[in-house]
């Protein structure tokens, strides 16, 4: 039993501040912000900003659980050559204690940069610098609720990790160009903050100066562009939602900045701009059409593109993928798919961030699957099916639990075979298991979630979501999927039998799982049953490592084949049984592929037998008319048997090209079929 009593009488305290806080806000507070700061955003929904911090505040790195930023502003200058490239900045950030009597605080920051001065509240206080944490004390002792305002001067040259964190860089013809890449632990590589996913400010302003013949782009409006008179120019942006700390960016270069609009309504319309440099303006102005596509497309399905008071844009950076920075994607080259992903992740990622790293599969497993979700819309479903079998192919080489448990190495986070193309198929294979309605209510569902919209989640609450739209417990799909490594190896065979009018099919299936987590796997598996000129669908729920179905259908089988369509990671090997009438004794046999095939003249089909059985093999063609006995009736031994087939001799007559289909009866009762093309 679980005892939420503590949890309950906290939730409580929360709530009455809450009330008392919104009673004296707006005559207590709202001078202490810059004058570019919206002060009324800090108690829009109050309510849910708070309640978000006391559910995730125990994920939150020792130092630092004792305040809840609300917003940053980043005045930044960045000096490039010819002068010795460095960096300047000021970093405040306005932040609210969320503990009673706190008297510290720890922002992440590398100490490549130097700390000129701290101040709190506008009065300089000591600070130390430690290889990754800058600490300082408080002015005076913080009660939960009060506003904290906090200013960090600093310089130096930022050094790189992961994927970049910020780069000074050059472009072919020398220009100086300079860019960032935070995610997942760079940020603190260029800038103080609260690295960490679920501390997401309300708001952030990121002012940037650098040289008059540059252009500088980062998140959401640009309010203003100032000439210094110095031969510097700074640029203004301001943003107004909810944003993660390693969704902040810059981008500085000598760009072509392109220009238009999407009208996602009658009489609205959003900014869609692109900064690139002179050779891929061609290339990035070529993509607003296919932008404005996926724009309307993922609104449709995920809801309205989540920053529409603002803008969309990229900006190119000199990574050769792409990054989701939040309103500004960076791209090292405008091509369709990296847009349609880095665009998904607006939604997923941005909007909604994994609430640890370690759920980093709700972001890119997401931006994968929507490539295919955008190809499905655009192009039709083959297009879909293009993506999804070229990410299931990759899946199967996955090692470890699509939970990334070891959060430590960055080459783990971003697994492309596990947290992209994993992630990616797990969401296909809910689909199949949820079926095309509920999946899609879900992920609408997921998307508008008053408790994770602009906030952060985890797989738990993704499951929580699906589970209230398909009214059905999938415990036993997440833990498997997600918690669980590997995929099922099924070994599958069938017989049938006449049985009145009609004909009995048993399937049996067995389950062979390299991972000890899960033993075996559950699986709603469709099977599809067919002859020549017809064919049926059935599904059953296999939830055990051996299972037999039984069903009765109203023609003779020819081929069955497990999970047709392609929804389940899997490996299949088919095989047969043949229960023998007379004994009931169970004859394991195999009917292997001809070879040559296609081919011309004769082919060679191999059979197996684990002991003595008589053997029928018939060749039909399409409108399922027996063409040729190969073996009419006679009895074999154990073992494997290689038959020759020549469709002019053993027919008497001339065959044409075409695809024929070969049937092994043993005992009278069980039978597999196979095809194979004959090209004369």
């Amino acid at each position: 039993m679980n005892d939420n009593r503590d949890a309950g009488d906290g939730m409580k305290r929360v709530l009455i501040f809450i009330v008392l806080l919104t009673l004296c806000a707006l005559s207590s507070i709202s001078a202490q912000y810059s004058d570019s700061y919206d002060a009324a955003k800090l108690y829009r929904d109050e309510s849910t900003r708070l309640l978000r911090h006391f559910n995730s505040s125990k994920l939150l790195s020792p130092g630092q659980e004792g305040f809840d930023v609300v917003y940053y502003k980043l005045d930044l200058k960045v000096t490039t050559s010819p002068h010795p490239n460095s960096l300047r900045g000021v970093v405040t950030m306005t932040a609210r204690s969320v503990v009673d009597g706190l008297q510290s605080v720890t922002l992440d920051l590398m100490n490549a940069l130097t700390v000129s001065s701290v101040r709190v509240g506008g009065v300089s206080v000591q600070f130390q610098q430690s290889p990754t944490l800058l600490s300082f004390p408080l002015n005076r002792s913080y009660l939960r609720g009060e506003i904290i305002t906090v200013s960090v001067e600093y310089q130096g040259v930022p050094g790189t990790s992961g994927f970049g964190s910020f780069r000074f860089w050059t472009t072919s013809d020398g220009k100086p160009w300079v860019w960032t890449l935070s995610e997942p632990y760079g940020a603190k590589d260029w800038w103080p903050c609260k690295d960490h996913p679920t501390d997401k400010a309300d708001s952030v302003d990121v002012w940037i100066t650098c040289d008059s013949g540059l252009k500088a782009a980062s998140q959401g409006t640009l309010v203003g562009i100032i000439n210094n008179n110095d031969g510097t120019t700074t640029y203004r942006w301001q943003h107004r939602y909810p944003i993660s700390t390693y969704l902040v960016s810059l981008a500085i270069a000598p760009y072509t900045e392109l220009v238009d609009w999407w009208r996602y309504a009658l009489l609205d319309s959003m900014l869609l701009v692109n900064y690139a440099l002179p050779a891929q303006v061609s290339s990035a102005r070529s993509s607003v059409s296919y932008t404005r596509s996926m724009l309307e497309i993922f609104s449709n399905l995920f809801g309205l593109y989540p920053f529409v008071r603002e803008k969309y844009g990229h900006a190119q950076f000199g990574w050769s993928g792409g990054m989701e920075h939040q309103t500004l994607t960076s791209l090292g080259a405008f091509s369709e798919n990296l847009i349609a992903h880095e665009l998904a992740h607006q939604w997923f990622g941005d909007m909604i961030t994994m609430r640890s790293w370690s759920d980093i599969w709700l972001n890119e497993g997401f931006a994968t699957y929507s490539v295919a979700l955008y190809r499905e819309k655009a192009y039709g479903t083959p297009a879909y099916w293009e993506v999804m079998n070229r990410e299931m192919e990759n899946a199967k080489s996955a090692v470890g639990t699509l939970y990334v448990r070891d959060t430590s190495f960055v080459s783990s986070l971003f697994d492309p075979r596990l947290v992209y193309s994993k992630g990616a198929t797990v969401l296909h294979m809910l689909r199949r298991v949820l079926g095309d309605s509920v999946f899609f209510v879900s992920l609408r569902r997921y998307a508008s979630d008053p408790a994770l919209r602009y906030g952060v989640a985890s797989t738990a609450d993704f499951q929580r979501v699906c589970e209230e739209a398909s009214h059905r417990s999938l415990s036993y799909f997440f833990e498997q999927w997600v918690y669980g490594e590997g995929y099922p190896r099924y070994r599958f065979d069938w017989g049938s039998s006449a049985e009145g009018i009609g004909f009995r099919v048993e399937l049996r299936i067995r389950q062979v799982v390299r991972s000890s987590s899960p033993v075996y796997f559950t699986m709603p598996i469709d099977f599809r049953i067919s002859r020549m000129d017809r064919d049926t669908v059935v599904t059953f729920l296999n939830d055990q490592p051996q299972q037999v179905f039984t069903l009765v259908i109203p023609f003779v089988p020819l081929d069955i084949e497990l999970d047709p369509f392609g929804w389940i990671l899997k490996e299949v090997e088919r095989t047969a049984v043949s229960v023998d009438e007379g004994q009931g004794d169970q004859i394991s046999f195999a009917l292997g592929q001809n070879y040559p095939n296609p081919f011309n003249g004769v082919t060679v089909i191999p059979l197996s037998l684990a002991e003595r059985g008589r053997v029928r093999l018939e060749v039909f063609n399409l409108l399922g008319e027996r063409i040729a006995s190969i073996v009419p009736d006679h009895v074999f031994g154990p073992g494997t048997h290689l038959l020759q087939f020549s469709p002019d001799a053993e027919t008497g007559r001339v065959i044409g090209s075409g695809v024929l289909f070969y049937r092994l009866s043993v005992n009278g009762r069980a039978s597999d079929v196979r095809k194979m093309v004959y090209v004369r």
